[in-house]
């Protein structure tokens, strides 16, 4: 915090307005056949935005002496091919203010070849610490609603609530799990979704599209009752995934998610020794 005790907003004349970095797919972030988990996808959006607002001196950490934060409000993401184990990675992100509440972010990632891998678009909501309450960006960080941006289409879906649970699975709050703000991570959420979905599918297929949308907030110490229906009837296809606090029987989050069969460019498995 500044000595004055006032947040110091950097103005981003001289900021690009696509902020980029290129980055190599490391072993702990990949899974089965040597892929990227989609946990790893989310959690690479989350640390070029943070460096992204870092430079425009408002990221989570430069906006909590000021009692604000950003709170995700929509995600789509949509995986055309998975990196794998070793893979170089262009990664780029822009934002957008919107109507003065919202802000927009694009992500995209790119192989070396500059084939574009991953497409995905947040919403973003700017939030009292004290109060728990939306505030609104022309009167907090007004800037930013003039500076350098780009237009993004404001197409993010309501998604709709399940009308039963074909598949459940209930997971502790791990202090793990938290944010820097104390509350669960973002990328944890559709974590919860997947891991309710049926074993046979997990093991041979990959989610394609992950639509989210976050209703609540959920804390350290509670449980999440993750609810799972089965939106066709085939052996593969789309799921729609409701997570709810068991103390509160609240629902926090709505998870749509499209599978696809496992691509060919991933490693081969090793053979189990004998």
């Amino acid at each position: 915090m500044p000595a004055n005790g006032h947040l110091n907003i950097r103005k981003c004349e001289n900021q690009k307005m696509i902020f980029e970095k290129k980055i190599q797919v490391r072993y702990a972030e990949i899974g089965i056949g040597g892929r990227l988990k989609p946990v790893s996808i989310f959690n690479y959006f989350q640390d070029i935005a943070s460096e992204h607002t870092a430079e425009m001196g408002v990221s989570a950490w430069d906006l909590l002496p000021k009692g604000l934060a950003w709170v995700i409000f929509k995600y789509e993401l949509e995986i055309y091919r998975y990196p794998i184990w070793k893979e170089s990675l262009n990664i780029r992100t822009w934002r957008c203010s919107l109507q003065k509440l919202y802000e927009l972010r694009k992500y995209e990632i790119y192989d070396e070849k500059k084939n574009l891998l991953i497409d995905a678009k947040s919403s973003w909501i700017l939030t009292s610490l004290t109060s728990k309450k939306p505030v609104r960006i022309d009167r907090h960080l007004p800037f930013l609603l003039t500076e350098h941006h780009l237009e993004i289409n404001n197409d993010l879906p309501a998604l709709e609530s399940i009308s039963r649970a074909d598949f459940s699975r209930t997971f502790q709050i791990r202090l793990h799990d938290l944010d820097f703000n104390r509350h669960v991570n973002n990328s944890i959420y559709p974590v919860w979704a997947i891991e309710s979905v049926p074993a046979e599918i997990l093991t041979t297929h990959a989610p394609q599209k992950i639509i989210i949308n976050y209703i609540g907030e959920s804390l350290y110490g509670d449980r999440i009752l993750s609810f799972t229906q089965k939106l066709d009837s085939g052996s593969t296809g789309s799921f729609l995934h409701s997570l709810a606090s068991e103390q509160t029987q609240k629902e926090i989050t709505r998870i749509k998610t499209v599978w696809k069969e496992n691509d060919e460019n991933s490693i081969n498995e090793p053979e189990p020794s004998a």
